[in-house]
């Protein structure tokens, strides 16, 4: 570890880039990321010592191999810094386990080097938009933006500051790489990393074939969507009536931009156009819009949107209303997992922080253009990385029919929170077959490829969803889409997420006899648990294998401090195949797991309880986790992630009432931390005798099944 008094130089010799209150670097030795690792014991040794975030870092171990660790940050004083020498040379602390696991675990205290700040820079790049991160401070705020500007030499009007309550600071700038240079000497600076230029997918006309009709109507649907986009044209026919107008910046309206968000908000509505003509009659719309238009910019060097998440921000705060978002548009370049765009946290804390007895928005995001770029170019592309929403890719039409992936569409992996991304793929039309929208002329369509469009349909399909029935929120759309999205074997997980989005929305809500889907919601504290039952009745009496598929959302609180735990919450999902198989247990000896329906079990259980054995809590899970460690559970087990998705496939016999709990977890300091769950569970049973839909309602009088409401139920007058 190294020496407190080389950090107490530092700050001596370079005292002009730190203020009272100093950031330290707490860096873990490989393999200590559990929460429970968290050197809290460091934070008991002064009261002016706090724990400010966290990320990883890399280095090089004595065999030549790249490792990769936990960094933790700490805010302190001088005073701080040296009762924390005293308590590390004079080793009176030593006799305290707590104290002495937590230091043994620990690699370096030391400071964050100007290097390990920068990130996502090429070496051709000399000047440009960049997003500045600095850590929160208690008291000093206003000094270290003094500082800031006087350090790096940016001028005032080059900048946009941004801060939030949590303490946390973000700057957009326009600076040169000598700036940069400046800015990383300073001790409260996290991140500093490139903005590229606005990402938006282009229009082109589609000559020859004038739009469709649409049926005359007083009506519109009560379920509205937004669109924030570049403005778009509400007299044309296929929005009028359908689509409101807002204006939330400053600038004039730009035709390019117009013209993609006319064509997102006609998606919202109607879906792709291919294939229809002026003979065409196309149905009343499921959804209204209210389109926000937030582009362009008045300041053209606002490559990370500020001025657009600020009228995000304000929209979404005044109209509680609205409850599901399209955002087609971000800033061009690929996610940085040590750091975290303030246009993502905005998206999550939005969808975060509502009053307990509201519905949460639910945000979807194009995940970008440039799939077709070397990685890591090619990753997603912010804010779809958030996790608290959706992050869509596309798919395109092969000649031969096939879908593939839109060699385009950005790729994953996401970051630690929502590691898989896109959370499918939907279709985004492509040069040979492109996505038809409405232009913006009268009676007019237009063609364009992209990410932008995909993004629109997946929102189409939820209004649809929503549409249906009263039972359907956003977040449960959302979850019903993850849930049925198709894997193709053929392509990676980082290409496709969770699959190909399904077509038919009816076939989404409506159960089969051998196959049904339950759905359920609720909110979690941590550590409470709730039981999801897989209602099945006679399983165990069914030949041949039957599938139980579940998939869960979560809504939970970020933390912007430390993209590597993002996530505040999480819940763990244990499958429990058969409610009265167990394990027996006695140490140093082995298990036994025996069936507490059989007859020469239950006579095996007494000899093994009568011998000093144990019979667990739980019925035994599938699969067993009990000898993972936080790597394997986060790599295997997606724990942390928003979003989970599984599936079994076991003989029937091998099943009696099984169900599958979720247990809320939270990391430290998080201990009040609720999150709101989604849920589908789905039971596949082929071979069973009779409809096991039928089976369920007779059974289990509880349940209700999803009303399916007539359209006209949900219109009102316009």
């Amino acid at each position: 570890m190294s020496d407190i008094s080389n950090i107490t130089e530092k700050i001596e010799i370079q005292e002009e880039f730190f203020l009272d209150e100093k950031i330290l670097c707490v860096r873990m030795e490989p393999k200590f990321e559990a929460k429970s690792y968290v050197p809290a014991s460091i934070t008991q040794v002064s009261d002016s010592i706090s724990l400010v975030g966290g990320r990883k870092y890399r280095f090089v171990d004595n065999q030549g191999d790249p490792q990769s660790a936990k960094l933790y940050f700490m805010k302190t004083t001088n005073a701080g810094i040296a009762a924390l020498q005293s308590a590390l040379e004079d080793g009176k602390k030593d006799t305290v386990k707590s104290w002495r696991n937590q230091i043994g675990s620990i690699r370096s205290i030391d400071l964050l080097s100007p290097d390990e700040k920068v990130m996502g820079f090429d070496d051709e790049w000399e000047t440009g938009t960049v997003e500045i991160v600095l850590h929160p401070l208690s008291n000093e705020n206003a000094d270290m933006i003094d500082l800031f500007y006087r350090v790096s030499e940016i001028p005032v009007g080059k900048t946009q500051v941004r801060q939030y309550e949590d303490g946390f600071t973000f700057i957009s700038a326009a600076c040169t790489y000598e700036n940069i240079e400046n800015i990383k000497r300073l001790n409260f600076l996290r991140a500093v990393h490139p903005l590229g230029q606005i990402s938006i997918a282009p229009v082109r006309d589609h000559p020859g074939v004038e739009a469709p009709t649409i049926e005359p109507s007083r009506q519109k649907s009560s379920i509205t969507v937004g669109v924030f986009d570049g403005g778009s044209n509400p007299s044309i026919p296929l929005l009028s009536g359908y689509v409101n107008e807002h204006n939330c910046v400053s600038s004039a309206a730009h035709p390019e931009l117009v013209a993609h968000g006319t064509g997102v908000c006609g998606v919202v509505l109607h879906g792709n156009l291919a294939g229809k003509t002026k003979a065409d009659h196309l149905s009343v719309p499921c959804v209204s819009v209210e389109s926000f238009r937030v582009l362009p910019l008045q300041d053209g060097s606002d490559f990370e949107l500020y001025e657009a998440i600020d009228a995000i921000e304000n929209t979404v705060l005044a109209r509680p209303d609205i409850k599901l978002y399209n955002i087609s548009f971000g800033p061009k370049g690929a996610i940085v997992d040590d750091s975290i765009s303030r246009f993502t946290y905005v998206l999550d804390r939005l969808t975060y922080d509502v009053p307990d007895d509201d519905i949460n928005p639910l945000f979807s995001v194009a995940v970008g253009n440039d799939g077709d770029l070397t990685y890591p170019c090619n990753r997603i592309q912010a804010p779809a990385d958030m996790v608290n929403g959706l992050g869509v890719g596309a798919y395109s039409i092969a000649r031969d029919g096939r879908k593939i992936r839109a060699d385009y569409s950005c790729i994953g992996e996401g970051r630690e929170g929502a590691k898989i991304k896109p959370d499918f793929l939907e279709f985004g039309g492509s040069l040979d077959r492109p996505f038809i929208i409405a232009g913006t002329t009268p009676n007019t369509l237009s063609a364009s490829a992209g990410t932008s469009f995909s993004s629109p349909l997946a929102v189409n399909k939820i209004g649809r969803l929503m549409a249906k029935s009263e039972s359907i929120t956003p977040h449960i759309g959302r979850t019903l889409l993850i849930h049925n999205a198709q894997i193709d074997s053929h392509l990676t997980q980082e290409e496709q997420g969770y699959g190909f989005c399904a077509e038919e929305m009816d076939n989404v809500l409506n159960c089969e006899d051998k196959k049904v889907t339950i759905l359920y919601s609720g909110t979690l504290a941590p550590s409470q648990t709730v039981r999801l039952p897989v209602f099945a009745p006679q399983i165990n009496n069914v030949c041949g294998n039957v599938t139980i598929t579940w998939t869960v959302a979560t809504i939970v609180d970020p933390f912007i401090g430390d993209p590597d735990a993002y996530t505040n919450n999480c819940i763990e999902d244990t499958f429990f195949p058969h409610e009265m198989v167990f394990m027996f247990s006695k140490k140093g000896v082995g298990n036994r797991k025996l069936n507490l329906l059989n007859e020469k079990h239950i006579a095996i259980a007494r000899d093994l309880l009568n011998t000093g054995y144990q019979k667990a809590d739980f019925p035994v899970s599938h699969p067993s986790k009990k000898y993972w460690d936080e790597t394997d559970l986060r790599a295997i087990d997606m724990k942390w992630d928003t979003v989970i998705r599984r599936y079994v496939r076991m003989r029937g016999s091998s099943l009696l009432n099984p169900a599958i709990t979720l247990h809320a977890i939270a990391r430290n300091g998080f201990g009040n931390a609720k999150l709101r769950y989604f849920a589908a569970v789905s039971i596949e049973a082929p071979r069973y005798i009779g409809s096991l839909y039928d089976a369920i309602l007779q059974n289990y009088k509880n349940l209700t099944p999803i009303e399916i409401r007539n359209v006209n139920r949900i219109m009102v007058d316009r």
